[in-house]
């Protein structure tokens, strides 16, 4: 039991030091952002890397509880294996299913900025969303969205349309996010493009960072 927990341990530090190393690299393709993206980039990060700060203190806490007063090795062990797998699944290195939502945005005329995808993006975090992918790549902390309309750049990667959002968490309220007047839908139609929402009962968020 006791190489099971070390191994535990090892997995959460791990976690922490990807976390560590993912928030102080500088981007590369961020050279070129303007003072506006940079803004935007470092808002939509704050609130998730907040989040991962949390997981990794609670886990810290379980070990150091353990160490303290002999607690139950078992359930201590059970409890740092569910912080390793909320971290995982926050940073990004793990795949993920579950309920939520697939949101397509088409932008025939090229005139979709980007940031109303960071702005899809922000609004499903704000309404639960546990994990993130966009056009094949996992979004996470440390994820910018730069560009311009029709030229849409995710951590490096170029996007072609449609743009294709998958979302997992509670279904109906990312559907409100989204679809609620002044939101992303609207949002979207106004800037000559069109966003459909659609709430699934399974959704595979398969992108992994660094796979």
């Amino acid at each position: 039991m006791s190489r099971l927990l070390t191994g535990a341990l090892t997995l959460v530090l791990g976690f922490a030091a990807t976390v560590q190393i993912r928030e102080t690299r500088d981007p590369e393709g961020l050279t070129g952002a303007t003072q506006e993206d940079l803004v935007e980039i470092l808002d939509s990060q704050k609130s998730e890397e907040d989040s991962l700060r949390q997981q990794i203190a609670e886990a810290q806490q379980a070990v150091d509880t353990l160490g303290r007063s002999g607690a139950d090795t078992g359930r201590a062990l059970t409890e740092v294996q569910q912080q390793a797998a909320a971290i995982a699944l926050l940073n990004g290195t793990a795949p993920a299913s579950g309920p939520g939502v697939r949101v397509a945005i088409a932008d025939p005329q090229g005139t979709v900025p980007p940031s109303m995808l960071l702005s899809a993006i922000e609004e499903l975090r704000g309404a639960g969303a546990e994990a993130i992918q966009v056009n094949g790549v996992r979004v996470v902390a440390s994820s910018y969205v730069i560009g311009s309309p029709g030229d849409v750049e995710v951590d490096g990667n170029m996007l072609s349309t449609p743009y294709e959002l998958l979302a997992i968490g509670p279904t109906e309220d990312l559907m409100a996010a989204l679809t609620a007047s002044g939101s992303l839908v609207s949002d979207v139609a106004r800037s000559g493009g069109s966003a459909q929402v659609d709430g699934l009962e399974r959704v595979e968020v398969s992108a992994v960072v660094g796979g």
